[in-house]
């Protein structure tokens, strides 16, 4: 067995051993998988990409924002819970 030792932040760390967790495995066991299925793949088991939003998020989030402006004026009618909107789509 070898040892492998890697540097990222404190709450990285945290972040990553609470989700890991969430999950049922260990932060070790987690690497383990990410570089045997990059050995398996022979490559990244994800495509690497800048974080930027495609031009499908921005314009769903410009119509979203849209609607809210048109909840806050009045012009659409929003709903607080499940009945109340079934029992406008049954209108």
């Amino acid at each position: 067995m070898a040892t492998m030792s890697i540097r990222l932040s404190d709450d990285d760390k945290n972040e990553a051993d609470n989700l890991f967790k969430k999950l049922g495995i260990t932060t070790n066991s987690a690497i383990n998988m990410f570089i045997k299925q990059s050995i398996r793949m022979q490559g990244l088991p994800f495509t690497p990409a800048l974080d930027v939003p495609n031009q499908k998020l921005i314009k769903a989030l410009e119509e979203s924002d849209v609607i809210m402006q048109e909840l806050k004026e009045g012009k659409r009618q929003g709903y607080t819970d499940t009945d109340s909107l079934f029992r406008a789509l049954d209108q």
